[in-house]
């Protein structure tokens, strides 16, 4: 599978591809790619990079408030080097990325209801919450509402991660008859011991299976 890689906000795709390096250079070994891209806005770092890692820094849209009308402008931004650089089969993100991966992914089937959906499988690790189409409101699903994203997802979350109950709320948006979720029990990061590593590959396979 060739994967879009998507990162969270105060990073840059060049740090998302150090944090992911774990799973993805055993992915890789396996046949799949991966192409890790840059926010469109330039931004301060995230505080738990700040002065550990070397910028520039990238969000998709501003942090720790609703996007707004810049969502539209992220999803469209996106969607732009998809074209330009696609077609991909998946997308991998973190936090921020997979708040606008998951909006893309239902802007993309209520503006193109008879085709394909984006993506064939969707990685959420440590995700942000999804935002309405419009950026002003927290997504949420009525408990007899249809699940909004139906397609193989992955949710990597940490217990302890500040974002956890976002990241909650994504996996509730998600079907579960078609989504894995691994919990490493820490904070807002991607594990590096062996343990948690072969765990958070095992889900991912899983889900690579699942999609096809």
């Amino acid at each position: 599978m060739r994967f879009l890689c998507l990162h969270g906000a105060g990073t840059s795709g060049e740090i998302f591809e150090i944090q992911s390096g774990g799973l993805t250079q055993i992915l890789e070994s396996k046949g799949h790619a991966f192409k890790y891209i840059n926010g469109r806005l330039e931004t301060d770092p995230e505080p738990e990079i700040k002065g550990i890692c070397d910028g520039p820094f990238y969000s998709h849209y501003e942090r720790d408030t609703p996007p707004g009308e810049d969502l539209a402008r992220a999803i469209n931004y996106t969607m732009n080097i998809i074209h330009r650089e696609g077609p991909f089969d998946a997308v991998l993100t973190f936090s921020q990325g997979a708040a606008l991966a998951a909006a893309m992914i239902l802007h993309h089937a209520r503006v193109n209801p008879t085709a394909p959906p984006l993506f064939r499988l969707a990685v959420f690790i440590c995700g942000a919450a999804p935002y309405t189409a419009d950026g002003t409101e927290i997504l949420d699903r009525a408990p007899d509402a249809p699940y909004p994203l139906t397609i193989p997802t992955v949710h990597i979350v940490g217990r302890e991660d500040r974002l956890y109950p976002w990241s909650m709320r994504l996996y509730g948006l998600c079907d579960p008859a078609r989504a894995e979720l691994y919990d490493h029990g820490s904070k807002h990061h991607i594990p590096f011991d062996m343990k948690n590593t072969e765990a958070m590959l095992a889900v991912i396979e899983r889900g690579i299976e699942r999609a096809g």
